[in-house]
């Protein structure tokens, strides 16, 4: 059974088939919010791919999303990113339900852009192999209570990692100068024991009266090192990828307030 048929097997009671082809098939989705209400109605396009593999877009009948949009995660040919790895063959039926929630999702954060500009913060995704650097640092981030501070520097521009990071080497295999204030914010309390606090470097230090310390006493420094220098990496192929796609020249759809396509489209 090929993922088409897969898919097509296992469509959840948000999904309407319309049209059903060997290699392509026509579908109406009515995705559902947390409350129950229904967020939209699209008309879409799922398309078998020689990889084996499948597309997803918006059918030429429908006009709800832009042609493309990297920051709404539409590629320059109309097929939706609607994960990482999205397009690669599905072979069991978990794998089926989990890509129709992945559209579901992506169909919910369609309407937050729509409505506000920008992309959901909880849904925010890097692109290309970005993606994976991405995934990597939420692991390392998760455990220490960081994740949402990371999303914020990824796709919000805001807090300690997207400020300027700690100096890499020319092949960002390693951070440079441990003697370097903490990016994060650490400071030294000045109690008895001159504890270490760990915290966002935007937080009011005159409320933790502490003295800013060095990048290499800090208590988390393993952890922050290796999150500051997958950061390097995922700038550097964010950058890759947007540079690739501006190579053909798309308009920018003037959907989101921040978009990299703007000044190549003016």
């Amino acid at each position: 059974m090929n993922s088409l048929r897969l898919l097509l097997k296992h469509t959840p009671l948000w999904v309407r088939v319309e049209t059903d082809r060997p290699a392509t098939a026509q579908v109406t989705c009515e995705p559902q919010k947390a409350s129950g209400s229904i967020a939209g109605h699209y008309l879409l396009k799922l398309a078998l791919l020689h990889g084996g593999g499948v597309s997803v877009a918006e059918d030429v009948a429908a006009n709800h999303f832009p042609a493309s949009c990297p920051e709404r995660h539409i590629n320059p040919d109309a097929t939706f990113c609607i994960s990482y790895g999205s397009t690669e063959p599905l072979i069991e039926a978990h794998a089926a339900i989990a890509w129709w929630e992945y559209l579901r999702m992506f169909l919910l954060h369609q309407e937050y852009a729509r409505k506000y500009g920008v992309w959901p913060l909880e849904g925010g995704l890097s692109h290309g192999d970005a993606a994976r650097i991405q995934e990597k640092m939420e692991e390392l981030a998760a455990p220490l209570g960081w994740k949402e501070e990371i999303l914020v520097g990824m796709f919000r521009g805001k807090g300690w990692l997207a400020n300027s990071l700690p100096k890499a080497s020319h092949r960002l295999d390693r951070l440079l100068n441990s003697r370097t204030p903490c990016p994060r914010g650490c400071t030294r309390q000045a109690d008895s024991n001159r504890s270490i606090v760990c915290r966002p470097v935007d937080t009011d230090r005159e409320m933790t009266g502490g003295k800013p310390i060095l990048r290499a006493e800090c208590p988390n420094r393993s952890a922050l090192e290796r999150i500051a220098l997958l950061e390097h990496r995922r700038r550097k192929a964010q950058h890759d990828f947007i540079q690739d796609i501006c190579k053909d020249a798309p308009k920018c759809c003037g959907t989101m307030k921040y978009c990299p396509l703007a000044k190549s489209s003016s």
